[in-house]
């Protein structure tokens, strides 16, 4: 039999526009009219351009401010997170030695420093604080999203990224890649507490821009950059803990013969104080019990963000990735969610990247969630 090599690459890719296509129609759409999931995606630690991060202008007396991660050499919109207003150079805000500036008499929301910790209970709007009788500012939805900033700016050419950067190794996770390369269907599942679900993403909360959860980021980037079809689940259970993961993977997760486990218990193990030991015994319960049914899968641990400092929630979140990296080889890679967030920190207010004030990521940070996974088999530019 004759081919001809123009039918064959048109077929081909005629084939993969139609495996893109298909794994799009999985995706709440909507968001095609605000965002570009391709820009969404680049990472922040490589990109020049940032587009979209997120700020809360919090007024400390008179003064009003609010915090980039990098220092701007231009700023090109200044924005509401659904993008339904446009806020005015001059007029709402200025660029002032790189820092994003509000003005007097901006129409910009903001919070005083007394609205986010205080001590009477405010109904619906409260969370039991870390301090004696102190509550902390709370509630789940897009609330906190609709009162934050969406900033797009070009960083200064000395201002660089100091935290982690996930690594691509090609000895780690063979048979992920592998299949990844010769663009064979893959089968990941996603297995965690509310993060995984995806709570507080604008598209699971039925709101612009409608971005859709970090797991589904994941799933659509890795599909498009490597033409492959990824086969998606996501048994993942507000509130649980990794005890519960060990409990329970083998009917939610590793009877499905995944490739590949993302595992991201641990936000709600730390404000328990489940000890470091004990997690650890948890997740390698995990890990055991998955290989057991599944010998070929592999897994990426995933450290939990940290919790709000003034919350309850705060606890030994932060002490966890030092016991997943015990468990990292071949087939186990860790991603250093809680290294990012505390690097963050260390430039941006808490309130700039949550979704509730508590324990769950806005949009932005849940796209340096996507971001720090699709890493570990994508080099960034």
């Amino acid at each position: 039999m004759i081919y001809n090599k123009g039918v064959v690459l048109i077929t081909l890719f005629l084939l993969f526009a139609r495996l893109a296509y298909s794994q799009q129609q999985d995706l709440d759409m909507r968001y095609k009219d605000f965002i570009d999931l391709e820009t969404y995606m680049h990472p922040f630690w490589s990109s020049t351009q940032i587009v979209d991060e997120t700020v809360m202008v919090i007024r400390d007396g008179e003064q009003n401010f609010a915090t980039l991660l990098f220092p701007a050499m231009e700023i090109t919109a200044v924005r509401s997170t659904d993008h339904s207003i446009k806020y005015i150079n001059g007029k709402d805000w200025i660029l002032k030695k790189g820092k994003l500036v509000i003005l007097p008499g901006s129409k910009v929301p903001y919070f005083n420093r007394s609205d986010l910790v205080f001590t009477e209970k405010k109904a619906g709007l409260s969370m039991t604080g870390k301090a004696d009788s102190s509550y902390v500012l709370f509630k789940e939805g897009l609330y906190f999203q609709s009162r934050q900033l969406a900033v797009t700016y070009k960083r200064q050419r000395n201002a660089h990224w100091l935290g982690p950067v996930p690594a691509v190794n090609k000895d780690a996770l063979p048979n992920t890649r592998l299949k990844l390369k010769k663009r064979l269907p893959m089968k990941i599942c996603f297995f965690g507490n509310s993060i995984e679900v995806g709570y507080n993403s604008s598209g699971l909360m039925n709101g612009a821009p409608y971005m859709p959860t970090w797991p589904e980021l994941v799933r659509w980037k890795l599909g498009s950059h490597f033409q492959s079809e990824i086969i998606y689940s996501n048994p993942s259970v507000a509130g649980k803990m990794a005890s519960w993961g060990a409990e329970n993977v083998v009917k939610l997760a590793a009877t499905q013969q995944p490739d590949l486990l993302i595992i991201g218990f641990g936000m709600n193990d730390g404000a328990s104080q489940v000890s470091p030991d004990e997690y650890l015994k948890h997740i390698r319960q995990i890990i055991a019990r998955t290989l057991e049914v599944s010998p070929a899968t592999e897994f990426i641990l995933l450290a939990p963000m940290l919790a709000n400092p003034d919350a309850t929630q705060n606890g030994l979140q932060e002490q966890y990735i030092h016991e997943l990296k015990k468990l990292s080889g071949k087939q186990v890679v860790t991603a250093d969610m809680t290294g990012v967030h505390r690097a963050l920190l260390k430039r941006k207010n808490y309130q700039d990247m949550t979704g509730n004030n508590v324990n769950h990521p806005n949009d932005y940070l849940s796209r340096w969630y996507a971001q720090m996974i699709c890493g570990i088999f994508i080099k960034s530019k």
